[in-house]
């Protein structure tokens, strides 16, 4: 692993840890869960954007309202993280649902579905 991925990856962790913390702890939005997880920083190579992944749970309806509500604060989060994390040019954030969970469990259901005609 070159070293340049290898900073890369350590930043990547370190915002996702900062991020989490500044959601629970600071973040007080009637819209917002008590219970967001954050399951992937992607970072660009310029480290200038970054696109965090959350996991809320509950309906649609209320996935998307906490969406829009964490990007609203994103400049919030963004200033709050960036006393933690010294870099040269911190990350613009945007906030995407990840709907990697709700994937896995359909895929899941199907193949139990199924399981008896495979045998």
């Amino acid at each position: 692993m070159s070293s340049v991925q290898f900073h890369l990856d350590r930043l990547k962790e370190q915002l996702l840890r900062e991020i989490s913390w500044t959601i629970a702890n600071k973040i007080n939005d009637p819209r917002i869960p008590d219970v967001v997880t954050v399951t992937e920083v992607k970072l660009a190579p310029d480290t200038r954007s970054a696109v965090v992944f959350i996991s809320i749970y509950g309906d649609e309806k209320e996935k998307k309202g906490s969406l829009i509500a964490l990007n609203r604060a994103s400049s919030f989060i963004q200033k709050c993280v960036a006393a933690k994390v010294k870099i040269k040019n911190f990350p613009k954030l945007s906030f995407k649902i990840d709907s990697s969970f709700e994937y896995s469990e359909r895929i899941n259901n199907l193949l139990e579905k199924i399981k008896d005609d495979l045998v």
